[in-house]
């Protein structure tokens, strides 16, 4: 369902990411402009692997998954999008074709800005383009972050790493609220349910974090950075 869109509202959402904050003012303006707001109910697909892009997507309320599928055709969660995340823009750049399956995990109002906007934003700002270059790397980077931790950090720290990364959209980088159970950390971590409540107990032990039903909640991200830090080091 398309609602009509709340700039205001809009504009303080994405203020939660990182890249659109850094944006130049005329171009995050030219962003909320074109902005399209749909009603997404949960389980429902946004996209999925292999989908033509056409465009820029976002999250006002709720929250998105992503999933890898497999050759095996195994969906693989390796990703929740909470309020701010900005999201699908890679498959832009990588032959126009969706790399992942999106699907609303809850009841959800996503951000829509299609292809044609971008093209026009760029045509009449072409100085801003490495904005959108910038967009598509840090979503690339991303994924080699998260490939290199699982090589390199111990199950607790990679956990400290994900909670901490995962208090931004719900917190903005403060204390959080997350509406994620362990189950599913335990999914997009690649991890044991018990591992993932060993490391919890011991988290919520050192005050870092508080479990609930069907959420976590982070007291302390600056304390869960340093963990992931300390055994990064």
């Amino acid at each position: 369902m398309r609602l009509v869109p709340d700039r205001k509202r809009i504009a303080e959402t994405f203020s939660r990411n990182g890249w659109f904050s850094r944006c130049p003012a005329r171009l995050r303006e030219a962003l909320v402009a074109h902005a399209q707001v749909s009603a997404v109910e949960a389980g429902r697909w946004i996209y999925d692997t292999g989908d033509e892009a056409h465009g820029l997507y976002g999250v006002l309320s709720g929250s998105v998954t992503s999933h890898v599928v497999l050759d095996n055709g195994e969906a693989v969660p390796i990703s929740i999008s909470g309020p701010g995340t900005v999201f699908g823009y890679a498959a832009q750049v990588l032959g126009g074709k969706r790399v992942t399956t999106a699907i609303a995990r809850e009841r959800a109002e996503t951000i829509f800005i299609p292809q044609h906007a971008l093209a026009a934003i760029v045509r009449d700002m072409p100085a801003l383009w490495l904005h959108f270059a910038e967009l598509a790397t840090e979503q690339l980077v991303w994924a080699a972050r998260a490939y290199a931790e699982r090589m390199r950090l111990s199950p607790e720290a990679q956990i400290a790493s994900r909670l901490y990364l995962y208090s931004f959209p719900w917190g903005g980088g403060g204390p959080a609220t997350l509406p994620i159970r362990q189950d599913e950390l335990a999914e997009l971590t690649g991890f044991s349910r018990k591992t993932i409540n060993l490391a919890l107990r011991d988290f919520a032990a050192r005050g870092l974090v508080k479990t609930g039903y069907r959420s976590i909640s982070v007291l302390d991200p600056g304390g869960l950075h340093k963990v992931a830090m300390a055994a990064a080091q």
